[in-house]
């Protein structure tokens, strides 16, 4: 099954929020196995459709930059939660033969969520990489003591039973065991 990677919303604007930096080597090391597997890796960024002056995704501004290198790898731009939002991606993604989709990336209680549900709602298995999907959000931003954004959303996508919630390692060791299986 051909499996493509979806990494959402590595931006400088939400970056430099606070200290990310766990959670965007876990976004690293599943760029690496992806890379190493040939397998597809799409970025996608959020560009707001109007200028407003307090986004943290204004148009023409350091904001809206990747943080992580891209390299050959296409961009596409979205201005909505889901990365579907952009007809672009799910053609891509066809192009590239694709049934299965992983997700990593920022804010896990929007763009995350909303793209873990509308891949599966499009008709590809969907695994969503919890410690590799951050949020800058915290209990306070929701004035909701003791929550944990990502564990949340990771328990309410995984008993869901559409789309399967993994952590890095768990994710590192199903790729090593069906490239073992291969011949």
């Amino acid at each position: 099954m051909n499996k493509a990677l979806i990494v959402l919303d590595v931006q400088r604007g939400l970056t430099s929020l606070g200290d990310v930096s766990a959670t965007v080597e876990k976004i690293e090391s599943i760029i690496t196995v992806f890379e190493r597997m040939n397998w597809p890796i799409v970025f996608i960024k959020h560009v707001d459709e109007q200028d407003e002056q307090s986004s943290l995704y204004r148009q023409k501004t350091e904001n809206i930059e990747i943080v992580l290198d891209t390299k050959e790898h296409p961009v596409f731009e979205k201005s909505k939660p889901s990365a579907f939002s952009n007809s672009e991606l799910k053609k891509w993604l066809l192009d590239q033969q694709v049934e299965h989709v992983c997700i990593v990336g920022f804010n896990m209680e929007y763009c995350c969520l909303f793209t873990a549900i509308t891949a599966e709602h499009e008709g590809f298995q969907v695994t969503l990489i919890e410690d590799a999907a951050g949020t800058v959000n915290t209990e306070d931003t929701y004035e909701m003591k003791g929550l944990d954004i990502p564990d949340f959303i990771g328990s309410i996508l995984n008993w869901s039973g559409c789309v399967e919630v993994v952590y890095t390692d768990e994710f590192m060791e199903n790729v090593a065991l069906d490239s073992a299986l291969k011949p």
